[in-house]
């Protein structure tokens, strides 16, 4: 939702008044500014500033996974989830401040996960839920990383982010929450597993062939409700692929996949953008998103993390996917530069920055493509039960945009697009 949307200003002027509300009426403090950052695409972020900084430690909230805001404070960040995001928005601010408070054990050594000060589910000012969090410091590097920053603060910036991941696959999850889905708190405040925040999975799931299982599911019914795959009712299309679901996907999993898969934490989404950085040193001060969070193979974080890296294996190019999975090609390919000043999925390989991405996660152990068992087997599922109905399929804005000629063209290639890798497979 672009800022200027009129819309838009009037849900961040409610979001204001909320805050004030909260502070003032309920704990005389009082709220000297609230900036709101420009971009809103999963939650509107506000920057909460106080007349003066908090004299004493305050309760803002008693439930799990948040503290007092600490004497001193000055500033705090507010987070209010956008209705629009495509989450279960009855899960998404607890499972994120579940795995906020796992990722900080992971990351103790770091100290580079914002502390929670009071979250809600769900009720004013949006229905979708808010976290009010402690403000860290740091600047966004992103704009500059592959133009400003220097070789060797680039390589650092990377060894800090295979850091990062080494240490979450380490993370031993704690028993009740060692399933394969999202997280949420019991009735004692431990965490424990839950379903999904990521539509339109649920679960959770006693292991990787179940949740695969139930991904595919629910892929099929996202294609009942789509206007665009209606199903895949045609030609026998959806016949193909409800075989697929019953006899095809166990096999190729059980093959390919070692016999047990322990679930790691997903931060999913450790990209340049959602890292603070010292501007003098590049030494990461904080990691701030956690919105895509969830429990799973060690892969899925290279299916939603590190494409700002270009380090991201889904639908990765057949001259990438061999690099990552198998082995870097020797010379490098030419990189050809980044469009504009940030790295997006339809940006050119960066090779350079890949290959020292791939140096410092092999330096580190860490695990990654070209390690893992069964990864590009792996891949090759998790993109064909994504291809089912790609999320913008059942985005009402996306849809109502299209003229019907461009949704049946939409609609024929995807068909080609299961086709083929349904005949792959021999369905």
């Amino acid at each position: 939702m672009p800022s200027d949307d009129p819309k838009n200003q009037i849900i961040k002027a409610a979001h204001v008044r909320f805050i004030h509300k909260l502070f003032q009426s309920q704990f005389d403090v009082v709220v000297e500014n609230v900036t709101t950052i420009p971009r809103c695409n999963n939650n509107f972020i506000h920057f909460v500033t106080f007349a003066s900084p908090i004299a004493s430690d305050l309760v803002i909230s008693g439930k799990p996974g948040a503290i007092a805001i600490p004497a001193g404070t000055a500033k705090v960040v507010c987070r209010i989830g956008n209705p629009a995001a495509m989450f279960n928005h009855a899960v998404k601010v607890e499972n994120t401040v579940a795995m906020m408070q796992l990722t900080r054990q992971a990351l103790s050594g770091l100290d580079i996960v914002p502390r929670v000060f009071a979250w809600s589910e769900t009720g004013e000012p949006s229905g979708t839920g808010w976290i009010l969090e402690e403000y860290m410091p740091g600047v966004d590097i992103e704009s500059k990383f592959f133009t400003d920053v220097p070789r060797e603060a680039q390589r650092f910036v990377l060894s800090q982010m295979a850091t990062i991941l080494k240490a979450v696959q380490d993370f031993e999850l704690p028993p009740k929450a060692s399933e394969f889905g999202g997280l949420v708190f019991d009735d004692s405040g431990d965490v424990t597993s839950g379903p999904f925040a990521v539509e339109p999975y649920n679960g959770p799931y006693p292991d990787m062939e179940s949740m695969y299982k139930g991904m595919l599911q629910a892929q099929l019914v996202e294609a009942d409700r789509s206007r665009v795959a209606q199903g895949w009712k045609e030609d026998g299309l959806r016949d193909r692929l409800d075989a697929f679901a019953e006899r095809g996907l166990g096999g190729i999993l059980t093959k390919d996949l070692p016999e047990h898969v322990r679930p790691n934490l997903i931060i999913g989404d450790v990209v340049v953008a959602n890292l603070l950085f010292d501007p003098d040193t590049y030494k990461v001060t904080a990691l701030v998103d956690y919105d895509c969070s969830h429990t799973g193979h060690p892969l899925h974080e290279f299916f939603f993390s590190s494409f700002s890296v270009n380090y991201c294996v889904v639908s990765a190019e057949s001259e990438v996917a061999t690099a990552l999975f198998d082995q870097f090609p020797s010379p490098l390919p030419e990189s050809k530069p980044a469009l504009g000043t940030e790295l997006r999925d339809c940006s050119a390989p960066q090779w350079e920055i890949m290959l020292m991405f791939e140096e410092e996660l092999d330096k580190f152990g860490a695990a990654r493509p070209s390690s893992i068992q069964g990864a590009k087997k792996t891949t090759e599922i998790y993109e064909f039960m994504s291809e089912i109905c790609p999320f913008h399929f059942v985005m009402d804005r996306w849809v109502e945009n299209q003229s019907e000629e461009k949704l049946q063209t939409c609609r024929n290639e995807q068909r080609v697009i299961l086709e083929k890798a349904l005949a792959k497979w021999g369905f």
